[in-house]
């Protein structure tokens, strides 16, 4: 689906960010905090910017899109809460001067958004070249940590957050064959299908239980991991909700190399089992986090060159995965 943010032209993608750089600065004064710059960082799931106060601290606004409920918002921010008391360090509300987490802010053509205002996890994102063995592992232990931490998360009334299944994939399927024309052919499309229909089967097997289901991060990939001494932290919880544990691991290890998907599972493992018929299951979730990304970016027209580029690899996983074939630890020939 697309991310609630008109992006799919440069026309669009001006006047967006033209209208959430206003709205930034307007929600930045309904805020006790003395700032002296603030910096954009991107478009995804939300608009962000980094801000730096005065005093040396540093937040990151988002900026929401339209199509995001406001209960959603603030369910996300419980169970972030939630995260902290146990221990870990995640992402911090701050509150506006009215005690209030979420903030309103209008531009000057009226559009109307909803805003966070976060404390910094500070840490840098590595790139697949910088991501040594220590490193990957100690990615997989924090994983692992993420779920022990929310075994046994009480939500609160009227918490909302999605489920991330069997009828979210069929959305994102539906949505694909829709949107496909411009990176997939037809006779590629054969085979997407032939993985669809698997991955939807399989779904429908899985049954939750509690030590392998519950809240989720649903998309620590490596962009969604910053170091500091050697430490990761998870950021960017915006797509958290309900799933299969392996459902998360599949969306942190979709980008790594097939040696390094073994060293997140070993890390993994120093703190958490694995079922262990997990492999099987564990493919059939890369595979639709596979199509749930195409879904997503589908529409997009600036991202047609680099989903062409990628459908050669995308389309020799799908078919291993219909015949069979291993394909999450070891190269493609």
């Amino acid at each position: 689906m697309n991310s609630g943010f008109l992006m799919d032209t440069d026309r669009n993608r001006q006047l967006t960010l033209k209208q959430t750089k206003q709205a930034a600065l307007n929600a930045l004064r309904q805020y006790e905090v003395d700032w002296t710059a603030i910096h954009f960082i991107q478009v995804s799931e939300h608009v962000t910017f980094r801000v730096e106060s005065s005093e040396g601290g540093k937040f990151l606004l988002r900026i929401h899109p339209s199509n995001k409920a406001s209960g959603e918002t603030l369910s996300e921010l419980e169970w972030l809460a939630a995260l902290g008391r146990k221990g870990l360090t995640v992402p911090e509300a701050v509150p506006n001067r009215q005690a209030a987490f979420i903030t309103k802010a209008a531009t000057i053509d009226g559009q109307q958004y909803e805003t966070t205002l976060l404390r910094w996890i500070e840490g840098e994102r590595m790139g697949k070249g910088e991501l040594t063995e220590a490193r990957i592992r100690t990615m997989g232990s924090l994983m692992a940590k993420l779920h022990e931490a929310s075994a046994d998360f009480g939500p609160g009334e009227g918490f909302a957050r999605p489920a991330w299944g069997s009828e979210s994939f069929n959305r994102d399927w539906e949505h694909l064959k829709k949107h496909r024309e411009s990176f997939i052919s037809d006779e590629a499309m054969e085979l997407y299908a032939m993985a669809a229909a698997k991955v939807a089967n399989q779904l429908s097997t899985f049954v939750p239980h509690r030590q392998h289901y519950g809240m989720i991060h649903a998309d620590l990939h490596i962009g969604n991991i910053v170091f500091h001494e050697e430490e990761p932290f998870a950021i960017d919880f915006g797509r958290c909700g309900f799933g299969y544990h392996l459902y998360d691991i599949a969306q942190s290890i979709m980008g790594l190399y097939p040696p390094q998907r073994a060293l997140f599972i070993e890390g993994y493992e120093s703190v958490k089992r694995m079922n262990d018929n997990a492999v099987p299951m564990l493919e059939c979730f890369f595979i639709m986090s596979i199509i749930e990304a195409y879904s997503f970016h589908a529409e997009n027209e600036l991202e047609t060159e680099g989903l062409i580029e990628e459908q050669p690899y995308a389309q020799a996983i799908l078919s291993a995965y219909v015949n069979g074939q291993p394909f999450l630890f070891q190269p493609l020939g």
